[in-house]
């Protein structure tokens, strides 16, 4: 690709990272993660929809773009929508990604925000206990032609709360294994097959074997961030907060044991990668991108970047199996209705448009990242274009061949990246011991999960 990233978990990684001079990939803005909820209870109860009203009026349609193209995608579903239903017109308004929480935190403060809001997954507890958004379930009652199972289940929990959908979804994406198969070649081992998750110490051997130090090549190169360590802890058997969302469980044995085996990686075995550049968000792709890496770590949102910046054979895999199997995390963006619209009929019939598998086969062709919805897989999968196996992406969706997981937030999750990328940095340039670290990280993580079930028991 060339200089430009390509505009898209889906982020991965909560953490705040603003690109200068390029758009904003889906990896970024997963990164950015949930939002604080400094303005909890500023909301009313809204308009209630699914009351069969008249489907007409002038919408706003609030969502982030990066780039002129990207902006001429969303107008085109916008006029889609007049076509279908000529009594309703929508007007877009976008800003940047890192602009776009901003005002809409303020719209909501001032109960002036647009009738179709655009949310990511991560960020959904923060908002809904606001009462950003309409619960989706009185309308889908109430229309029959809507199939809410066609939505890949990671993205209908991600945008839902408890049992509540309040978004659906237009994107998703599951963390995967990459790998350059020139160097495998190079080193003649087999690369990952695509059927069949490697083990943990079958991954362990390849990058001990890839690593030429004096080459400057390494095995691996992971994005130095909490997110991807995600799934190494589920497939490790551990997890960052149990189900109830009450204790953080970074401290037992198994997440010990997942967390040590990445990190020793980068700063025992040496076979990872040393990180340069812990400031910079784009490290893990752009490193592996020199071709000086054999694997790496990330979402099908890297596939036309990858593509365009490399200059090797590439591929993809299911994450290693560890001793819970190949566990990973899935998320990604959709639109739900304002609680504040005064057309709520209007609004779920232009977001039934927007959503629709038409729609989303046209955002997957304009490399908007992989579709929400099973039906509109096709437009992504390219036969042309690596990698030869892009199939697998929707059979780990499925869990044919790993299990893809929803990547659960809180309401306090803007504070518990900050917090997680701060303490756990030193970890990964040997600086402090995972054991040290996670002592340190958990008084912290459990006094924020109080305060998350004190935000919802005051909702409640």
């Amino acid at each position: 690709m060339g200089g430009e990233q390509r505009v898209s978990v889906g982020a991965v990684g909560p953490f705040a990272g603003a690109l200068t001079g390029r758009a904003m990939d889906r990896r970024d803005f997963l990164r950015l993660g949930g939002l604080g909820l400094a303005g909890v209870g500023l909301l009313g109860a809204g308009a209630c929809g699914g009351g069969g009203g008249e489907a007409s009026g002038d919408l706003r349609w609030s969502m982030w773009s990066a780039t002129p193209e990207e902006t001429e995608v969303w107008q085109e579903l916008a006029k889609d929508v007049n076509e279908k239903h000529s009594d309703i017109t929508v007007k877009l308004e976008t800003v940047t990604f890192t602009d776009y929480w901003n005002k809409l935190s303020t719209q909501l403060a001032s109960e002036n925000e647009a009738d179709i809001v655009a949310m990511q997954s991560l960020r959904m507890p923060g908002f809904a206990v606001r009462g950003a958004l309409q619960p989706l379930q009185p309308f889908i009652d109430d229309d029959p032609d809507v199939n809410v199972d066609d939505f890949f289940d990671p993205i209908r929990q991600g945008l839902s709360v408890g049992e509540e959908i309040y978004a659906f979804g237009y994107d998703i994406g599951p963390i995967l294994l990459y790998y350059n198969k020139d160097l495998f070649d190079k080193a003649g081992i087999p690369t990952p097959p695509p059927d069949e998750p490697i083990s943990w110490e079958e991954f362990r051997q390849s990058a001990t074997e890839l690593t030429n130090a004096g080459a400057k090549e390494y095995g691996y190169v992971m994005q130095p961030v909490f997110d991807f360590m995600v799934p190494w802890l589920w497939s490790g058997g551990g997890d960052y907060m149990n189900a109830a969302e009450t204790e953080c469980t970074l401290d037992t044995p198994e997440s010990i044991e997942a967390i040590e085996f990445v990190v020793s990686m980068f700063t025992k075995d040496k076979i990872a990668a040393p990180i340069t550049d812990l400031a910079n968000p784009l490290f893990g792709v752009e490193t592996f991108y020199s071709g000086k890496v054999g694997m790496h770590i990330d979402g099908p949102w890297q596939f036309i970047n990858i593509g365009e910046n490399s200059n090797f054979e590439w591929g993809i895999a299911p994450m290693p199996a560890g001793p819970a199997g190949s566990v990973t995390w899935a998320a990604g963006s959709g639109f739900g209705i304002s609680n504040s619209t005064g057309s709520p009929d209007a609004a779920w019939e232009a977001l039934k448009v927007i959503t629709s598998t038409e729609s989303l086969k046209k955002t997957a062709k304009a490399g908007r990242g992989y579709p929400a919805r099973k039906s509109a897989v096709p437009a992504f999968e390219d036969p042309g274009a690596p990698p030869p196996n892009d199939s697998i992406v929707q059979d780990i969706l499925t869990n044919k061949i790993a299990e893809a997981k929803s990547f659960k937030t809180t309401t306090t999750w803007q504070e518990t990246t900050v917090m997680l990328g701060r303490d756990f940095s030193p970890v990964f340039l040997g600086k402090q011991s995972v054991r040290d670290t996670v002592e340190k990280v958990k008084p912290q993580f459990d006094e924020l999960l109080q305060e998350h079930q004190e935000i919802l028991e005051k909702q409640s």
